[in-house]
């Protein structure tokens, strides 16, 4: 990125300059944001684990903390990494000799934390962090389980291709190729959106799958809400990296274009998509609007959707906050979610969950972003 850092004007200008300007950025701050944040900081760190749903919250705490200026949170999740930093990649990864589910071994939930480490490296620049960031990418790119055509299993021996996984590589492998100058990581990143896409996306919705197995030959049924919102998160994180003139950047473009307008005929008139997303029976769902409201609008900002979303985005927003934020608490969250079909979706219980609050938060980071 060419473009000025905020930061860097800031530092140019002088005396009440920069007063004007902090307090013009500061007005830019959803409301929501700092709460939820607030509380998150409240809480004690070691309570959460190397796990998927906490890498994804650190993730949207680190977006805050860029978003609001406000080195608290980075120092909360500093702290919160510390606790890994001192134990080994095989046993984060849980591909050691004595791993807690050996029917999993090597689960990608495990990866997104190594996101949140390099979103904080990229803020702190200590060593410790990025080698962290390093450790989990070289286990994805040389020992994770791939399909035929290249896409990365959900554990090793699962053979299935999941949408979560999708959100729990990319960021680390778009954001890491740009870090280290490593364009075969974003080129990675690209090819397993294009590879999940290709056989889990609708041709005649637009909308996605959850999970295709790669052994049978068969797809899951049932558009799955967060699913979806974790292809569109994906979509706009490894876009953000990519040179448009890649030709891998205008497949991804295609893809997305394709989802968004699917998400658009199933968004309910007071703005929340729903857990199955072409039932508007079942219940709306928080993190799945998060996701999208975050994905919408950073792809409008990338130019790869039309100025159009950016209204659908903030309505997805305003839906949540009035509906789902409770004295910084996200509620409205469905638990976490295996790619067992419609019904299965319908009966997962909601609540307050770490994957909601990170959802919330990078879309919180984004509304802050925009200039309505």
């Amino acid at each position: 990125m060419k473009s000025i850092s905020r930061f860097r004007v800031l530092v140019l200008l002088s005396g009440a300059s920069v007063l004007a300007a902090l307090a013009a950025g500061a007005d830019k701050v959803p409301p929501g944001l700092t709460s939820v944040a607030d509380r998150l900081i409240g809480t004690p760190v070691e309570t959460y684990p190397f796990n998927w749903g906490e890498g994804v919250q650190m993730m949207g705490l680190m977006r805050a903390a860029r978003a609001a200026h406000d080195t608290r949170y980075a120092g909360y999740v500093e702290r919160w990494a510390r606790i890994y930093e001192a134990r080994d990649i095989p046993a984060l990864l849980d591909i050691g000799p004595s791993v807690p589910d050996p029917a999993r071994r090597g689960y990608c939930g495990h990866w997104s934390p190594a996101s949140a480490v390099l979103y904080l490296y990229q803020d702190r620049r200590k060593p410790e962090h990025l080698k962290l960031a390093q450790g989990v990418a070289d286990f994805i790119e040389t020992a994770a389980e791939r399909s035929p055509d290249g896409g990365l299993g959900h554990w090793q021996g699962s053979h299935q291709l999941w949408v979560d996984t999708l959100y729990m590589a990319c960021p680390l492998l778009s954001g890491l190729g740009q870090v280290q100058h490593r364009p075969e990581y974003t080129q990675d990143a690209a090819k397993q959106i294009v590879v999940h896409a290709r056989h889990l996306q609708d041709e005649k919705t637009g909308l996605i799958y959850h999970m295709w197995d790669w052994q049978a030959g068969t797809h899951s049924e049932g558009f799955w809400g967060r699913g979806d919102g974790w292809v569109l998160m994906s979509l706009a994180e490894t876009m953000e990296v990519m040179n448009p003139r890649d030709p891998k950047y205008q497949e991804l473009a295609a893809i997305a274009r394709k989802l968004a307008k699917g998400l658009e005929s199933t968004q309910d008139a007071g703005g929340l998509w729903h857990t199955v997303l072409d039932d508007p029976r079942s219940y709306p769902e928080c993190s799945a609007t998060a996701m999208f409201s975050y994905g919408m609008l950073k792809l409008v900002r990338l130019r790869v959707l039309p100025p159009a979303y950016t209204a659908r985005a903030l309505k997805a927003w305003r839906a949540i906050n009035e509906r789902y934020v409770k004295d910084g608490l996200v509620v409205g969250v469905s638990a976490g979610t295996g790619p067992k079909g419609a019904d299965a979706y319908r009966a997962m219980p909601v609540g307050t969950e770490t994957w909601g609050t990170g959802a919330y938060l990078l879309a919180a980071s984004e509304v802050a972003r925009n200039p309505k």
